[in-house]
């Protein structure tokens, strides 16, 4: 039986809702609704989600909505590491993420995905978020709205999902492979400006720019002394920016492209900077800019950007699965789906996920599943073969032997899989010290010297001097509160030079 799922934009200045009515052999695309965000004193969030509450409500039957975070809440890192091993990769983000952050790795929610490997090393997009705007997000989605999303992504990466992975061209023998083009997809919002560099239908590079349309539509308020409504309006129909197709033909319209470009500056620096930097850490060139968003529709805008940034620019030309058919539109307003240049203009971008979720393997694995759909709207056999056998391997490590029922495996992952069956241990040797050296008391109440430590499966073996019995007590106390720690049993205790205690310790662990 078919049923809708929903992907959800939440923009500042509009609200934008994508319909798909998935079936079990076959799904359709049925339309987009943009529908602006109401003025008012309340929160940004409570606005937008009664918005989406209210256009979801006039759907029939039940919608399952997809929500990203947006990117000036998010922390997006490029991590080099030296080996591929996916479980390595697992087990060092997070410590690798913490020194590039400024929140402590406690306090956030993090996830990464492997971008390329090779024989040397991985490339790894790494994403944080606070734990405590999550939690707020969600709980405003689901508690004040009934609004409950099947997940989460973080806006600045999805946009890859727009673009087809490049095809595998035919070499001659000792012919080098020609690298494939990186493309940067700039979607200008409201109030701010997503950049995502995406090669082979990867993101390699992404950031989130705190300008958009909003600083326009002020600089137009201000330079002609009117109203926000009356400035917006005029951005929106009557602004354009010269260019050679386009030449000012009153005093007015040049005052008007003046004040434009003179708001669009610190933006342009911000996107030059921006590819500076790309170009500085990975050493490839961006080849083109792929436009979108309410703010990509200012007329004049592609030939400003191509002279500013030196960037052949042109409009993001979405995947055809995200581009209506006139027998397949739904009219979920008075004033109907929009035209099919709206869905051009707007980054509708976060049905199709396969990375950053909230959940590594576990998100990984409902991806895996559902992605099916994606495969069946483009026709893309080879991509859903790949798929399946993607998701049968992970579930033959996961559940232990090989699965591609995709409700049975959702089902199973939502009562949440047992300790014993993760593939990733709880806690690595590496883990298990960065806590020890958390656990043991610091330097200014005892005095500590580890002379050996011997992190092995299921037992921990530490030998050291401390400057008191009571200390090696302590320590054994604080040791026992670690999880992975069974039993603490302290040998024998015995005093070297200068007064000092020397103790052993043994561990019984859970893990590694």
């Amino acid at each position: 039986m078919a049923h809708t799922i929903c992907g959800i934009d939440l923009g500042s200045f509009s609200v934008k809702l994508a319909f798909f009515e998935v079936g079990f052999r076959s799904s359709k695309f049925r339309g987009v609704v943009e529908v602006p965000v109401p003025e008012g004193e309340g929160p940004l969030i409570e606005r937008q989600l009664d918005v989406v509450k209210e256009e979801l409500s006039r759907v029939a039957g039940e919608v399952t909505p997809y929500l990203a975070v947006p990117g000036d809440q998010l922390s997006v890192r490029v991590l080099e590491l030296p080996f591929t091993d996916p479980r390595k990769i697992d087990q060092v983000v997070g410590y690798e993420l913490e020194g590039q952050i400024v929140n402590a790795i406690e306090d956030v929610v993090f996830d990464h995905l492997v971008v390329s490997q090779k024989p040397e090393g991985s490339t790894v997009l790494a994403v944080a978020t606070k734990r405590d705007d999550l939690a707020a997000l969600i709980a405003a989605a689901e508690g004040g709205h009934g609004i409950q999303p099947r997940a989460l992504y973080a806006a600045p990466v999805i946009y890859r999902t727009l673009l087809p992975a490049a095809p595998v061209a035919r070499r001659e023998p000792g012919e080098e492979e020609a690298a494939p083009p990186c493309q940067a997809v700039l979607d200008f919002g409201h109030q701010r400006t997503n950049v995502s560099v995406v090669r082979a239908g990867q993101a390699i590079y992404a950031r989130t720019i705190r300008r958009g349309g909003a600083q326009l539509t002020d600089a137009i308020a201000k330079a002609f002394k009117a109203d926000q409504p009356r400035a917006e309006q005029a951005k929106r129909h009557e602004a354009f920016l010269v260019s050679p197709g386009r030449a000012a033909g009153s005093p007015l319209e040049v005052k008007l492209d003046a004040v434009l470009r003179e708001a669009l500056a610190p933006t342009v620096r911000e996107l030059r900077q921006t590819l500076a930097s790309f170009t500085a850490t990975t050493r490839m060139e961006v080849e083109s800019l792929l436009v979108a968003g309410g703010g990509g529709r200012l007329a004049g805008l592609l030939p400003f950007l191509e002279a500013e940034l030196g960037v052949p620019a042109r409009f993001l030309a979405v995947r055809p699965v995200l581009e209506p058919a006139a027998a397949d539109a739904m009219d979920f307003s008075e004033e109907g789906a929009p035209p099919e240049s709206d869905v051009n203009g707007a980054s509708f971008s976060i049905l199709r996920q396969k990375a950053l979720h909230l959940a590594a393997l576990g998100a990984a694995l409902l991806v895996a599943g559902f992605i099916d759909v994606g495969a069946k709207h483009s026709n893309l056999v080879d991509e859903r073969k790949q798929l399946d056998k993607d998701l049968k391997t992970a579930t033959q490590e996961l559940f232990g032997k090989p699965r591609d029922d995709a409700e049975e495996i959702a089902r199973l992952l939502g009562r949440g899989y047992r300790e014993e069956l993760a593939p990733v241990p709880k806690a690595s040797a590496f883990d298990l010290l960065d806590q020890i050296s958390r656990k043991v008391p610091p330097a200014d109440k005892i005095k500590l010297d580890i002379g050996e430590l011997d992190i092995r499966p299921k037992k921990t073996f530490i030998k050291g001097t401390a400057d008191s019995g009571a200390a090696v007590d302590e320590i054994a106390a604080k040791l026992k509160e670690i999880d992975c720690f069974e039993e603490v049993a302290k040998g024998a205790i015995t005093e070297v030079s200068g007064g000092g205690k020397q103790f052993t310790l043994t561990i019984n662990t859970k893990c590694p």
